[in-house]
């Protein structure tokens, strides 16, 4: 069966109009050509039209002819519906998805459930809930990458406090030379949240030699609306660093400009675990 048909199988059984099955994820036309078969629906959107209609994907997707062109895989189906469940705190959703992932056979199933182990752990602030052996591989899979994809990223920004400093230091310099150039702004996005983060540990363990890297890779990507925040976090530890090299207060001024400028901007929880780290890392 393909995509379309059984979007309108569902969609009949449930007894709603096109518009209403559509609802916010894609436009009443654009839906309707996608059941007639002549519009081609990406993963992505599958995913937010089956989760606005309480449809398990992975369900849904064993009905579908294996050899269906439209999608590129049951498998990466999969992976989209755990980000976007992750990434939305959905812990209820992450708990069902790997309840069904668990019962059935789909490609690559102990990877899944690894990645869905971890989303749960991280959600519940409770990483000691991680069996060993699945952080364990998570770790492995990881630090063999050479080249990173999106799902390997993200699973690494969400895994970095797993690893030592030295190992984050090799691991992340691999991710950032790879897509610091990316234009893709969720990729800046994640890379600048890795820069950040290696930049809490460097000062941490007062590692300042090793930021060098990281402050110039920052700087060659360009400052946009959507990243502005980033770069703002950035130019915190740039000074601080500064401070630390140069022993001018000024810079540590800076620092302080930019806590009370985030605590302005509404994000007081924020400016205050700054100012907290600012004060224990002068």
């Amino acid at each position: 069966m393909e995509i379309g048909e059984l979007l309108k199988k569902y969609r009949l059984m449930h007894a709603e109009t096109k518009k209403a099955w559509a609802g916010s994820v894609l436009s009443p036309s654009f839906y309707a050509r996608v059941e007639k078969g002549t519009n081609r629906i990406s993963a992505n959107d599958l995913i937010n039209l089956l989760h606005a209609n309480n449809i398990s994907v992975i369900d849904f997707f064993r009905q579908l002819n294996p050899h269906d062109h439209l999608i590129d895989s049951e498998d990466q189906a999969l992976r989209l519906a755990a980000n976007k469940a992750y990434y939305n705190g959905a812990r209820t959703d992450l708990l069902n998805l790997y309840n069904q992932i668990a019962k059935g056979d789909s490609p690559n199933k102990e990877e899944h459930l690894m990645l869905l182990e971890i989303y749960i752990a991280i959600i519940d602030d409770d990483y000691a809930s991680i069996d060993d052996s699945t952080l364990k591989k998570a770790k492995e899979r990881i630090f063999a990458t050479s080249i990173f994809d999106a799902d390997t990223l993200k699973l690494y920004c969400n895994c970095i406090s797993f690893y030592d400093l030295d190992e984050n230091l090799i691991i992340s310099k691999r991710a950032v030379t790879q897509f610091k150039s990316n234009n893709s702004i969720t990729m800046q996005k994640n890379i600048l949240a890795i820069i950040i983060n290696i930049l809490i540990f460097c000062i941490k363990a007062k590692r300042y030699e090793e930021t060098d890297f990281y402050i110039n890779s920052a700087e060659e990507i360009a400052t946009t609306p959507e990243i502005y925040f980033y770069k703002t976090i950035l130019l915190f530890f740039k000074n601080l660093l500064q401070y630390h090299q140069k022993s001018e207060k000024q810079y540590l001024d800076q620092c302080y400009d930019i806590i009370q400028n985030i605590a302005l901007s509404g994000m007081t929880k924020y400016s205050s675990s700054l100012k907290v780290f600012l004060e224990e890392n002068k």
